[in-house]
């Protein structure tokens, strides 16, 4: 198939679930499922969980569908929602998290960014946790910064910042759990799901 008779048949399936025809979701299920995996997968390592939330995607779609009126193609709305819910499931896993070094422990791998879907992704993972670490106080966001984005050892941040060792991990510290509420208020403050 082309990438017009795709649109055509997306647009035709659209039209005949609006219409009240459930097997058509499940033909625009099949033709989909693979782009939809593909995007969430990029937000967890685990097979089953990608799975989940690519079901999650599609109940979403399903519940949203009628409010779809093909401004943009089927594909760019589906991606939107894909997207949408990999952020939010992704947002929900780190405030859960005791800690950045946690959250990071759990991140997927980064990615070789080769699609447009690529690139949002890392960059919304990006501002994510520099909102977040622009909340803390000066000292804790530098001894953050050393310690998790650029993987200084304790001994490190001491002589890098001139401070005693207990410091350095009082720092760490609160700066973990302030980083941690900082992640929460960002998705309790409207962030899309």
């Amino acid at each position: 198939m082309n990438k017009r008779s795709d649109i055509e048949t997306d647009i035709q399936l659209v039209h005949m679930i609006k219409a009240g025809d459930k097997s058509a979701f499940g033909k625009l299920y099949h033709l989909h499922q693979n782009r939809v995996r593909a995007i969430v997968g990029r937000y967890v390592q685990d097979r089953e969980e990608a799975e989940d939330l690519m079901q999650m995607v599609f109940m979403k779609v399903f519940q949203s569908l009628r409010q779809f009126r093909g401004d943009s193609a089927f594909t760019t709305y589906l991606t939107r929602i894909a997207i949408n819910v990999g952020r939010s499931h992704l947002r929900s896993r780190l405030s859960r998290k005791n800690g950045m070094e946690k959250a990071a422990q759990h991140m997927p791998e980064p990615i070789t960014l080769t699609t447009p879907e690529d690139s949002v992704i890392q960059k919304e993972r990006h501002q994510l946790l520099t909102q977040g670490l622009r909340t803390l106080p000066k000292v804790q966001q530098r001894a953050m910064w050393l310690r998790y984005i650029k993987e200084l050892s304790y001994r490190e941040i001491v002589g890098e910042m001139q401070v005693p060792l207990g410091t350095v991990k009082i720092w760490l510290y609160r700066g973990r759990h302030q980083l941690k509420r900082a992640l929460k208020k960002q998705e309790v403050g409207g962030w899309a799901g």
